[in-house]
């Protein structure tokens, strides 16, 4: 937001739906997949269980993530947390394929 007039440019908006759409679903899929892992090898569910339990648990991620790409106040702040935690996830995904079999 402008300090003058209180308007959001149109930038910011594009900015906060590219965020809110194709950003968060790779950012989801990232955290299904590394949530789908952590069942299946921390604790123990089978793999077709851990599979369903993450990826129901990503529509309401989802959901969240899109609603926080609207109400953040700054846009480099949730594009910072974005990519860091997109780097996170994805970090933490490839040593966890590295060190085991896939589901």
């Amino acid at each position: 937001m402008t300090a003058r007039n209180g308007t959001i440019g149109r930038g910011e908006i594009v900015a906060r739906l590219i965020a809110a759409i194709p950003a968060n679903y790779l950012l989801t899929s990232a955290a299904t997949a590394c949530i789908a892992r952590l069942l299946w090898r921390g604790m123990g569910v089978d793999p077709a269980n851990a599979s369903v339990a993450a990826t129901l648990i990503s529509f309401a991620l989802f959901a969240i993530l899109a609603l926080v790409a609207f109400g953040a106040r700054s846009v480099v702040r949730l594009w910072l947390w974005l990519a860091g935690s997109g780097l996170t996830l994805g970090i933490t995904l490839w040593f966890s394929l590295s060190a085991g079999a896939r589901i």
